[in-house]
């Protein structure tokens, strides 16, 4: 019999969602158990369907600052019983998680952490510096989606052997037409929560407002909703921007956005990875984005696919004045965008999370029976 795995995590997204049932497909038992069906401010609870156990147990869901939520769950104990893992993954270092980790302790269960982010955006409060160090102590591996997560933690005294990096694959495919950059009707893409304490929405008005003193025309399209959003817009619109505006476009639909799309700013103060960089990419649109979006500098790579830049408002204006006013390189950089994303990016990211549990469980050979 194969062994079960279980991954208790905050919630299902339509992307991870996608790799699970990649995972149970490759042949692996696996079963999840979240704290919430859906956080505030997300909208795609039951726009998929899971090909494996898939459970939610009661609690409370805090928001916390910065665009945080911790969880306070109840009877994880029962739960994970009922699912009986050999193997658990937590998501985090919040109660409910260290909760799930006593249980796997109190059973004798192998335990490991799959998490997203990195060194700037790991909280640092005096509870995560009690909380994290005594979890990783008894995790068999760590599973990151960059090399920057692998980097933190190999600091935080993970072993080498027990990192593993499992990339973030967006939950749709790419689409098989390329519009050229006279079909795209937007110069620029905001698509994100609209708030100015992690994605820095206000600096994304004063580039757009800077641009469109020298770019005749500009059009800005803005996917999100959120504290910052009638100043964004009213902003705009006193600027003479013509702008698009949509709260929530469906997973299922949102590469029509990306298509219309020549260039995607993204200023995060504060973002584990950026999966709207992944899935701007696969559909031909260049990235400018800050320092302190993970995937700068690993999946967007300055000069080649877009732009990592300091949070230097002029140096922004310059470098979307580079491809806006410039087609044959925007041609470029749209092709080495698409090519950036491998083709088969589900396929990779599967087999290395397959290899995470192998370490983790000590069976080398589930993953030979799995291919």
């Amino acid at each position: 019999m194969a062994p079960r795995v279980v991954v208790f995590n905050n919630m299902i997204t339509p992307y991870t969602n996608r790799l699970y049932n990649e995972l149970v497909d490759r042949g692996l038992d696996l079963a999840v158990l979240s704290c919430t069906a859906q956080e505030a401010d997300r909208c795609w609870a039951g726009s998929f369907e899971p090909r494996y156990t898939a459970r939610t147990v009661p609690g409370l869901s805090i928001p916390l600052s910065r665009s945080r939520h911790t969880h306070v769950n109840f009877w994880i104990g029962r739960a994970l019983s009922a699912l009986a893992p050999d193997l658990l993954f937590v998501n985090g270092f919040y109660p409910s998680m260290l909760a799930g980790a006593a249980w796997a302790r109190a059973n004798g269960r192998a335990l490991a952490l799959t998490i997203d982010g990195w060194r700037e955006t790991m909280p640092d409060t005096a509870y995560h510096r009690l909380a994290r160090p005594r979890l990783l102590r008894h995790c068999n591996a760590v599973v990151c989606c960059s090399d920057r997560g692998r980097d933190y933690f190999r600091v935080e005294g993970v072993r080498d052997g027990d990192l593993f990096v499992v990339p973030l694959v967006p939950a749709w495919d790419p689409p098989e037409d390329e519009p050229a950059f006279d079909e795209r009707p937007f110069h620029l893409l905001w698509c994100a929560r609209i708030n100015d304490d992690a994605k820095n929405a206000i600096f994304f008005e004063n580039v757009a407002i800077a641009l469109g003193r020298t770019l005749p025309g500009l059009s800005v399209r803005v996917v999100g909703s959120g504290a910052a959003e009638r100043r964004m817009l009213a902003r705009l619109g006193a600027a003479g921007i013509d702008v698009a505006h949509d709260g929530y476009v469906p997973w299922q639909a949102i590469s029509g956005v990306y298509q219309q799309s020549r260039l995607l700013l993204l200023p995060s103060l504060l973002e584990p990875w950026g999966l709207v960089c992944n899935e701007a990419l696969q559909c031909g649109v260049p990235c400018l984005v800050s320092p302190h979006v993970g995937a700068g500098g690993e999946l967007v790579r300055d000069g080649d696919n877009g732009y990592v830049r300091a949070l230097d408002e002029q140096a922004w204006v310059d470098a979307a004045r580079a491809v806006l006013e410039h087609p044959a390189r925007w041609e470029a950089m749209s092709r080495s965008a698409r090519q950036s994303v491998l083709g088969n990016a589900l396929a990779d990211a599967a087999l290395r999370f397959m290899a995470a549990v192998d370490h983790a469980l000590g069976t080398p050979a589930l993953r030979e029976a799995a291919q």
